[in-house]
């Protein structure tokens, strides 16, 4: 009989809790049968006395953030040594989140950015993270904001943790949508405690040869991935849900402060979490070609050496091969429900991707540039689609076989054809006063009533409003039943376009610059919807914070001074000339005169931006309806380059326009 081996897995987890006992800390990255990824003991909420500086700046970085403060404190602060001889090993995690934090706050805590780190948060910080075995670049790692950032509100550390029962120990923001979305986290780490235990019970099933107990094993992983799964449903965009979590609260506070501070470095995203890696390698990943496959193997190499270890170990007794070489209906069941539940479309990344597609349609719409990840661009560049293709191309390289993309359904089922509305009443329907419609498979819905119950939050129907949102309803939604349901209910009739054959192109062209627009006005209300409430939105409101200005402030700029002068010289100005040339006349320039600053208060200069989109919408909208009433017949009218020429000063902020004749060059 050949002796028996022991799972490679079972064995780091043995040597972890060895170690552990020895050195009295789990600096190499907490890993236990009982725990899983997260620590054995509570994370420590204090430094020494001799470091108790950092503390004190970090117990006020809420106030700091708000007060647009935190570089002036930091820069006060004295710099203190993390050798070992100053600072216990037992201390370096605390001093890892804490140093860590700071650092983000202090260099994205207001624009511009700072040219570099103060010394007294770049020196210790660097001994610190060389201390962890960790590379000294300045990196917030996902142990220092998620693993090691927690405590129980009633003192209470037992599995299960749940996220109404904790509290961050260095909060940032401070808010609700920081606790909510970071803690959560925290409780998915807990629900898939069970994991680690079960992919060392599936391996030694192998090595038994015990197709039995890998099924238990298996049915172990997709009871604890169903728990987790479960537990995203705290993140909730909703209005007056119980853990609401605001999208454009949580993209102008909590997601700017995460992201990298050098661009290319790692950053505590999603993908860093080691349950990620950990499945992976259980179940057979059959590729990492995608940018998030990439990512994650990247977070795999830079993870705690212990974690790094234990993914390694899992992946030296191949599940997934024994499983089809041995192809017992029960045993293929189970790994397929494991399977199911970890990447399937109802599955924990499943319902992660429809999480953060709606988050990041109103974060990038708000002024967020970049992600955690490293996806950049403007809210006219639709980045958030981008991101999306990249998590559903992570998941399908998790599916030994995955199921063709379902397009967007061409048509959601409604009330019979009748005559409806056109591009023009689409587009006039994003605000408060005309109500909220949206496109989808060719048929206009009115989601008005529905905003406040909508499960995704009502920004993300706001962000999309007066457009047409096929493809991102088809993206988040694609091939379920129960969203199209619902559109029945809201259906307003079919999108008409005008029977054009001459003026097709022309139409086109315009339509997609009305279209760019109210992305921009849909933009700009959500980005000024943060200073809600406050005199920055209306007369007599409350007074904002600083933070409130400062960011009210930045979409004042980003929105008067950069997207709107950039869309008119993109988008209108060639319009202008397109009409022209359709028509066969003369070519005629459009002098504009800048403007002078605006001036007035923060207000009023947010009034000022609002009022140049609602116009430039009007001109537009105007347009289109030319085009719905005269057919190919527009192209001999004068009316519409009139339009659009007077769209683009009004776009640009220009303070005069003048109209001349291009001369034909000699």
């Amino acid at each position: 009989m050949p002796p028996v081996r022991t799972a490679p897995a079972a064995r780091v987890l043995a040597a972890a809790a060895e170690v552990d006992a020895r050195l009295g800390h789990e600096n190499l990255g907490p890993l236990s049968a009982a725990r899983g990824f997260l620590p054995t003991r509570p994370p420590a909420a204090r430094l020494p006395g001799t470091h108790a500086a950092w503390d004190r700046a970090a117990a006020e970085l809420p106030a700091l953030l708000r007060d647009v403060s935190v570089r002036e404190a930091v820069e006060r602060l004295p710099v203190l040594p993390a050798d070992p001889g100053a600072l216990a090993d037992t201390a370096l995690q605390r001093a890892a989140t804490v140093l860590g934090l700071l650092a983000h706050a202090h260099v994205h805590g207001r624009a511009p950015r700072p040219a570099g780190l103060p010394p007294a948060l770049a020196v210790p910080w660097a001994q610190v993270l060389r201390r962890l075995g960790r590379s000294p670049d300045p990196v917030l790692g996902y142990p220092d904001l998620i693993v090691h950032n927690w405590r129980s509100a009633a003192g209470r550390d037992g599995l299960p943790l749940v996220s109404d029962d904790l509290r961050l120990l260095v909060p940032a923001a401070g808010n609700e949508e920081e606790r909510v979305f970071y803690l959560t986290q925290v409780e998915v780490l807990a629900q898939c405690a069970p994991v680690v235990p079960a992919a060392a019970d599936a391996q030694q099933a192998v090595l038994d040869d015990d197709a039995e107990a890998l099924g238990a094993a298996l049915d172990a992983v997709t009871a604890a991935l169903r728990a987790a799964t479960r537990s995203l449903r705290l993140i909730d965009p909703r209005p007056g849900g119980r853990t609401r979590v605001d999208p454009v609260v949580w993209a102008k506070t909590v997601a700017p402060l995460a992201v990298p501070l050098r661009a290319g470095d790692l950053g505590p995203s999603g993908t860093a979490s080691p349950v990620f890696g950990l499945l992976d390698a259980l179940l057979g990943r059959r590729d990492h070609s995608s940018q998030l496959g990439q990512e994650i193997l990247r977070h795999r190499r830079s993870a705690p050496p212990r974690w790094r270890r234990f993914a390694d170990a899992v992946e030296e007794v191949p599940v997934a091969a024994y499983v089809d070489a041995r192809r017992r209906p029960q045993l293929v069941a189970s790994f397929e429900a494991a399977r199911e539940a970890h990447a399937g479309a109802d599955g924990f990344l499943g319902r992660h991707r429809r999480l953060v597609s709606g988050y990041l349609a109103v974060a990038f719409m708000v002024g967020r540039g970049v992600t955690i990840g490293g996806f950049a661009g403007s809210p006219r560049e639709l980045t958030w689609h981008t991101v999306d293709a990249a998590l559903t191309a992570s998941r399908a390289e998790r599916d030994p076989a995955p199921a063709a993309l379902r397009p967007a359904p061409a048509a959601v089922p409604g009330r019979p054809v009748r005559r409806g509305p056109g591009l023009a009443d689409l587009a006039e329907h994003n605000d408060d006063e005309h109500g909220w419609w949206l496109a989808v498979g060719g048929r206009v819905h009115d989601v008005t009533a529905f905003l406040q119950r909508h499960p995704g939050g009502a920004a993300v129907l706001r962000a999309h409003a007066g457009l047409d949102a096929t493809t991102a309803f088809g993206r988040v939604h694609g091939g379920r039943p129960g969203p199209g349901h619902v559109l029945a209910g809201t259906d307003v009739g079919p999108l008409l376009r005008p029977r054009l054959t001459l003026a097709r192109p022309l139409h086109d062209a315009w339509a997609d610059a009305l279209t760019g627009l109210v992305h921009l006005q849909n933009a700009f209300g959500l980005d000024r919807s943060f200073g809600r409430d406050t005199d920055l939105c209306r007369p007599g409101g409350a007074r904002p914070s600083a933070l409130q200005a400062d960011r009210a402030a930045d979409t004042a700029a980003r929105f008067g001074d950069e997207y709107l002068p950039r869309f008119a010289a993109e988008a209108l100005a060639p319009l202008a000339a397109r009409v022209l040339r359709e028509q066969g006349a003369a070519p005629r320039g459009i002098r504009t005169v800048p403007g002078p600053p605006p001036a007035g208060t923060l207000r009023h200069r947010l009034d000022l931006v609002e009022r140049r989109l609602a116009t430039t919408k009007a001109l537009l909208v105007a347009g289109a309806r030319a085009f719905d009433a005269w057919g190919d017949t527009v192209l001999a009218r004068g009316d519409l380059w009139c339009l659009a020429a007077r769209a683009v000063p009004v776009c640009a902020g220009a303070a005069t326009v003048a109209v001349h004749r291009v001369r034909p060059a000699r």
